[in-house]
């Protein structure tokens, strides 16, 4: 298969959606406060893996864009952080905009499935 420009360009801009996610993801895991004392501490990319039913080699990825995070375990992984889906996503100017990305992300993982057949 023929990579287009216009394909490229598309999964450039869908990666930089991930690595921006996996930022988001790193800092919300940075800066968890702890309810009682309101100290903040780190919780560990294995307690995250653990919460998200995967390895902690699997969210280095995340956090580092390599990887793509399924929306199943953004949700996961957002409720043991106790944040909100919106924090994730909250640096895209307007839903028509998220929507797009995941559209694209969407549709480059249906053209990579057919590309399998």
């Amino acid at each position: 298969m023929r990579i287009t420009r216009e394909y490229k360009r598309n999964l450039e801009k869908d990666n930089q959606f991930y690595i921006e996610l996996g930022k988001k993801l790193k800092q919300a895991r940075l800066s968890k406060v702890h309810k009682f004392s309101g100290k903040s501490f780190i919780v560990t990319q294995s307690a995250v893996a653990k919460a998200a039913n995967t390895t902690f080699q699997q969210i280095q990825k995340y956090e580092k864009g390599i990887n793509r995070i399924p929306l199943i375990n953004l949700i996961k992984i957002a409720k043991f952080l106790r944040k909100p889906l919106s924090y994730f996503l909250s640096d895209y100017d307007n839903e028509d905009s998220i929507a797009e990305n995941f559209n694209i992300a969407f549709q480059n993982e249906i053209e990579l499935l057919g590309e399998q057949e």
